[in-house]
């Protein structure tokens, strides 16, 4: 009895020592729970919180619209449109739909089969395929998940950016990157206006992921960017490319040709460009032939691939305000000008040129012209682009005259024009500057600029003297139209007088009818300008850049156009042989187009273009009065007495003293075989014509020794005789 009393005493010890374990265990349990508990709810409450509102709510952002860039006009340049990306949402995809859905979406979105199958399997509910698709792509799409009733693919709304004129001003305008976010030109120096702010819309989505559309749903609209309009002329704008495409075909421009048209009284600029370009809707394929071959030819990997971006970034920039360059000779303008105003030198002093200078000591410095000008004044010396004459006219002004001068046209600073990339002068100061130095830069060489420096300098010297603040974009736009900011004309300062730009626009003129400048010359309109060619920076021998800068009309400047090649390859390095006919050729079409009234002299007006009149069913002498009110000559073929066929056909423009041949029966046309004019005389090709029955459109064959440089119907092609043949003629024995 005693030992089972003792038994019991045990077991009732041993389970107060379980019960007591598992009590403690239990709290200890409850205090690590309840802890676990403070610490999620309060440590962890935002980490957790954002965890269930991410569950709980979609986030989705709708992009706002991008500003329109339009130009002067109000053609529309740039403009985004909505697309769409398309994405998929995995945990609703059955297993026996993967194949289905990756065949089709990697052929309609041109994406590999493995990519998007990838993207099918899982537990997630957003996996992008493709973004920036367009409408009929997403409606096929739309039209294929509604015959095989899937629930996997989803759609989020964006926007694209399109350029509806392919390469047109592609350096101006830039482009946008995958975010729609500009990346370079007006795109990226206006994105803050032009970007917009992107709304959101955040929805309550249920257990299984499904938006609770309406009661549970927050919208904040987004807002449109700013729009654009430019100063760029669409017209001007295709007129100096399409002259710009001309110039690096014809002269083999090994690096680029670029230009500027500029409003000369307002800074407005009218067309920029330079070639060779992009198309900003495809920015990252290289467009231009030579670069693509020389790229074909890299083997190595790495190599190809730095080549390919220095490709693409080279094609990206907008040489016109991001490269320096020696001006060369369009510079003396600046140095001429600065003479004038100083007193330093006036119209009547004299300089006197063997053909070189010596500078200092054994520093000898040549004239193009090595036979020498012999003594010349101002304006022969000017005219002449005499390279001692400046020196002399250099050493006159003195360092101390012409730095300032120099910083006065605005060479010592950026424009500010409003485009990104601008870069800044590379100049010798005033202290600096030896006599060497001086030399060389009064006649452009030593000092570089860019050219919107260059333009915006000589359009001070021509238009009263008064700089003027470069711009692109004229007006900011909301999304209703209404104008946000208007950007006027803001004149800098008055570098010279009325009176010497004046002086300095008719030696210009002068310099275009008679000198230097006589390719840029167009029958009926007063054209000024200076040409130039200045070594490049790198010293290698053979390496220019060729330049001709232009005012029209010269004597109330209202634009000034600035082209210039780099590296061209051609039958000479001059600019005034080479660039001024390609100046000349845009100013035939801008001015015209400007509403400037061509004003003939009369020699110009027997040169002048008729157009051909309809004479069809008349009888011969009334058709010979006819022809004769619009100054053309007729040769008769056949025996009849009424015409019933004509070459040159009606509203064919031709010169005057053109021939016009009157068929009176059903005589069969006679053919002839083209000659070929290369480095002819205008006296010969007119006289060769005549004689084998073509009608002569000369080009540019004002100049004093002009020959032909090229013929629109190639030697040895077979024409109809009356046939009108255009012949480009140029003086080749200028200088700069």
């Amino acid at each position: 009895m005693k030992g089972q009393m003792t038994d019991k005493k045990i077991v009732s010890v041993s389970m107060k020592k379980r019960i007591a374990l598992v009590a403690t265990a239990f709290i200890l349990f409850f205090v690590i729970l309840v802890g676990r508990i403070a610490y999620l709810s309060i440590v962890q409450h935002d980490y957790y919180s954002a965890r269930a509102s991410s569950q709980q709510l979609r986030d989705t952002i709708v992009s706002a619209e991008r500003g329109v860039i339009y130009d002067r006009n109000m053609n529309i340049l740039a403009r985004s449109a909505t697309v769409w990306t398309v994405a998929l949402v995995p945990v609703r995809i059955e297993e026996d739909e993967v194949d289905l859905i990756s065949n089709y979406l990697s052929e309609k979105l041109d994406v590999p089969y493995e990519y998007v199958k990838e993207r099918c399997v899982g537990d997630g509910y957003y996996s992008i395929i493709k973004r920036k698709v367009d409408k009929p792509i997403v409606d096929d799409i739309l039209a294929f998940i509604e015959k095989e009733e899937l629930a996997g693919i989803t759609f989020t709304q964006d926007t694209k950016r399109y350029y509806p004129y392919g390469n047109f001003a592609s350096q101006l305008l830039g482009f946008v990157g995958t975010d729609n976010n500009g990346l370079y030109g007006l795109e990226s120096y206006y994105d803050s206006y032009l970007s917009g702010i992107s709304g959101r819309i955040l929805t309550a989505v249920n257990a299984h992921g499904n938006n609770m559309y309406y009661e549970h749903e927050s919208v904040t609209e987004a807002v449109d960017g700013y729009s654009l309009v430019l100063t760029i002329d669409e017209v001007i704008q295709h007129t100096l490319e399409k002259a710009l495409e001309d110039a690096c075909r014809q002269h083999n421009v090994k690096n680029y040709a670029c230009g500027i048209i500029m409003n000369a009284k307002t800074g407005a600029i009218l067309a920029m460009s330079t070639k060779p370009d992009f198309n900003p809707n495809d920015p990252l394929t290289i467009t231009d032939e030579k670069t693509l071959l020389s790229l074909e030819e890299i083997t190595d990997q790495d190599e190809y691939l730095d080549a390919l971006s220095a490709a693409q970034y080279s094609q990206w920039t907008n040489r016109a305000i991001s490269d320096i360059y020696e001006p060369g000779s369009v510079f003396k303008v600046v140095t001429a000008s600065a003479a004038l105003e100083t007193g330093t030198s006036t119209l009547d002093s004299q300089f006197y040129c063997s053909g070189a200078q010596q500078v200092y000591e054994d520093i000898v410095m040549h004239c193009a012209y090595l036979p020498g000008h012999g003594m010349q004044n101002f304006a022969e010396a000017t005219m002449h682009s005499c390279n001692p004459a400046f020196i002399q006219m250099g050493q006159a002004l003195g360092r101390h005259n012409f730095y300032n001068y120099f910083k006065g046209y605005g060479l010592t600073e950026r424009t500010g024009v409003d485009l990104p990339g601008e870069a800044n002068s590379v100049y010798y100061t005033e202290e600096n500057m030896g006599i060497v130095e001086l030399a060389s830069c009064s006649y452009g060489q030593s000092n570089a600029i860019t050219p919107i420096q260059m333009t915006t300098a000589f359009a001070a010297c021509v238009n009263g003297g008064y700089l003027m603040q470069p711009y692109v974009v004229s007006q900011v736009l909301d999304s209703d139209g209404n104008i946000v900011e208007q950007h006027e004309p803001e004149m800098k300062r008055q570098v010279i007088s009325k009176e010497t730009s004046s002086e300095m626009c008719q030696i210009l003129e002068k310099l275009v009818e008679e000198t230097n400048g006589q390719n840029a010359y167009v029958a009926g309109y007063r054209i000024g300008g200076k040409s130039g060619t200045g070594e490049k920076l790198n010293g290698q021998e053979g390496e220019f850049v060729a330049s001709f800068c232009a005012f029209a009309p010269a004597d109330d400047p209202e634009i000034v156009c600035l082209i210039l090649v780099d590296g061209a390859r051609s039958y000479s390095i001059y600019g005034g042989v080479i660039v001024a006919p390609i100046v000349a050729s845009v100013m035939a079409d801008v001015l015209p187009y400007l509403g400037v009234e061509a004003v003939y002299s009369d020699d110009e007006m027997d040169n002048v273009e008729v157009y051909v009149p309809n004479v069809m069913d008349y009888a011969l002498t009334s058709a010979y009065a006819q022809l004769q009110k619009r100054g053309l000559e007729y040769e008769v073929v056949g025996s009849g007495t009424q015409v019933v066929g004509m070459y040159p056909y009606d509203g064919t423009p031709v010169a005057k003293g053109s021939v016009v041949y009157l068929y009176t029966d059903e005589s069969e046309p006679k053919v002839i075989e083209v000659p070929d004019f290369t480095n002819q005389s205008l006296s010969y090709v007119q006289s060769v014509c005549k004689s084998i029955g073509l009608n002569l459109k000369a080009i540019g064959a004002n100049a004093t020794g002009a020959v032909v440089v090229s013929q629109a119907i190639a030697p040895g092609e077979s024409v109809r005789v009356g046939s009108v043949i255009e012949v480009d003629f140029i003086n080749k024995n200028l200088n700069d």
